[in-house]
């Protein structure tokens, strides 16, 4: 019943005028800057399911804007406001994460499309199924700073932010007649991650 995300959004270097390779890691002491969402709208119901738990690590030339990396999204921890509707999302007939704990997104090619733009094309795996497609993203960099560290940042902070859609039929999750006018197939997936060097 959701698709979630991980987008492994290596997609993103940033502007930068810094020649070698960094490597920005999300998760451990920034589970709250981590956001990942998914969006359901049928005629008769509307929710938004969000978590924190997402971790992985990106490597990136900031010069070139190139690299690769990986976004995990723990979809056990997915909170959609409805003990219930959690529960049946969890559960085998849906996203099974008993079985399927994680969503991954692995980026296999990155091109800037002019500032802080960039489409990233990766292998999207749900529910024991991987998707290759591609997404638009968008990526800040900041260098260590006084300014960082007073947000409690600790070395160079890389955010990324990307919002698509997936379908959850694509990757064998069914969503039963019963539950078709409260849960919709099509998903908006949303992610807005922060990352740091140290």
């Amino acid at each position: 019943m959701k698709a979630f995300v991980s987008v492994s959004l290596l997609t993103v270097l940033a502007a930068g005028a810094f020649a070698q390779s960094k490597t920005f890691t999300f998760g451990a002491g920034l589970q709250p800057q981590q956001v990942v969402t998914v969006e359901s709208n049928t005629a008769f119901e509307d929710f938004v399911g969000r978590t924190n738990k997402v971790s992985g690590s990106i490597t990136v030339d900031l010069t070139k804007k190139t690299g690769s990396g990986k976004i995990i999204v723990d979809l056990a921890s997915l909170n959609t406001g409805l003990d219930l509707r959690d529960e049946h999302m969890r559960s085998e007939g849906w996203l099974n994460v008993a079985k399927y704990p994680t969503a991954v997104f692995e980026a296999t090619s990155i091109k800037n499309t002019g500032g802080k733009n960039f489409l990233v094309t990766g292998n999207f795996t749900l529910h024991g199924v991987t998707k290759t497609f591609s997404v638009k993203a968008t990526a800040n960099y900041v260098a260590e700073s006084d300014k960082t560290k007073a947000n409690r940042f600790n070395g160079d902070v890389l955010q990324i932010k990307t919002k698509f859609t997936i379908k959850a039929s694509d990757y064998g999750i069914k969503i039963p007649a019963m539950a078709a006018d409260k849960v919709s197939n099509s998903l908006t997936i949303g992610i807005s991650v922060i990352g740091t060097t140290k």
